[in-house]
């Protein structure tokens, strides 16, 4: 495949990331809002002083239906009117990750969407939202063409009305429902609860990835080996991506089918077994044995197939597999261990999106 048919494959890629993004964040947030805890949420906390005169349908309007799509407006808009920027940021992003394996590159990404969407947007969606109401009055003037000297007068008045309804919420979650109990327990703590009982279902898929990246790479690693010593041929990207899809297809099904019958709950941590221990010492002795091998013998790494962030995270989070049975409070292990690799992503991110060139769809 050419240069030139790989950057143009992976430039569509880019934009359909960024195509998704425009209908992902509403369907989020539509959803969050239906769900629990969230769904037993009413207004009252923001009318402390009485009654709330919006009880009822009003209420159940404002935050089933109008709410989040102004939570996820700052989003969707960025993702439309910066659609080129945001792609050529992903480009830049995936280019300076440029010797990390592409499996890798994904490893980061699932914990980054994990963390997204099950941390930090049900702990600070009202926030966001409100400061990101001014935001997106912003870039609704730069999608009409006012881009500079913009008079403030026209982004806070607009910006404090787009802000009401998410302001509203904000102070209704953080004032009342975040700190009094719902029921026996908080809020915040409840949705804590939430992510606390389903970490170890994010944890054990990104856990099956982690394996099967560094039992995947290894068998690449020994095919490269041979093909430097004899007539063998040299295993193709796709051939190496294809082990490791099987491979973590079968690691999921141990995971999910096999490690978690014990007990018959998946949320629970003491059902990951024996078979995912066995194969985190698998995963761990091959990604050791490679590094100790490639370094005593100076076997250099080929643009895609390797990095220091590769190298080491991977391991790293599949070593954490085997202190997490003797913490105290495993969900905030793991929630370290993802944030880590998530805030890795979002930095390149951020960098990438800061030198990206600035055109719009609008240009």
């Amino acid at each position: 495949m050419s240069k030139f048919s790989q950057r143009f494959d992976g430039l569509m890629i880019n934009r359909l990331i960024v195509l998704l993004q425009i209908f992902i964040f509403p369907a989020y947030f539509y959803i969050w809002m239906w769900v629990e805890p969230m769904r037993s949420m009413t207004l009252d906390g923001f009318f402390f002083w009485g009654t709330n005169p919006w009880s009822g349908m009003p209420e159940q309007i404002i935050l089933r239906w109008v709410a989040p799509l102004i939570f996820a407006l700052p989003f969707s808009l960025v993702s439309a009117i910066k659609a080129t920027r945001m792609a050529n940021s992903y480009d830049l992003m995936w280019r300076a990750l440029g010797k990390v394996r592409i499996d890798t590159k994904i490893f980061y990404m699932v914990n980054a969407i994990f963390c997204l969407f099950f941390l930090i947007l049900p702990f600070a969606g009202p926030i966001i939202a409100v400061f990101g109401a001014f935001f997106a009055v912003k870039l609704i003037l730069y999608a009409f063409g006012v881009k500079k000297n913009v008079p403030a007068i026209l982004i806070v008045i607009p910006g404090i009305i787009l802000a009401a309804i998410p302001l509203i919420v904000a102070i209704a979650f953080f004032g009342s429902y975040a700190f009094t109990p719902v029921g026996e327990v908080p809020l915040l703590l409840s949705i804590w609860g939430v992510w606390a009982d389903y970490s170890p279902v994010f944890y054990g898929i990104v856990l099956c990835l982690a394996c099967a990246i560094a039992v995947g790479n290894f068998f690449v690693f020994l095919r490269e080996g041979a093909s430097q010593v004899s007539y063998t041929k040299e295993a193709s990207e796709r051939i190496g991506h294809l082990i490791k899809i099987i491979l973590f297809a079968g690691f999921l099904m141990l995971y999910l089918f096999v490690d978690n019958n014990v007990n018959g709950d998946i949320k629970d941590w003491v059902t990951t077994g024996t078979a995912m221990l066995v194969i985190n010492i698998i995963a761990v002795t091959l990604s050791s044995l490679e590094t100790i091998i490639r370094w005593r013998k100076k076997i250099p790494k080929g643009g895609s197939t390797g990095g220091a962030a590769g190298t080491l995270m991977v391991p790293i989070f599949i070593a954490m597999n085997f202190l997490i049975r003797i913490f105290a409070r495993p969900d905030i292990i793991v929630t370290i261990i993802v944030a880590l690799s998530a805030v890795i992503f979002f930095g390149l991110f951020i960098i990438a999106y800061k030198y990206a060139t600035d055109e719009t769809l609008f240009e």
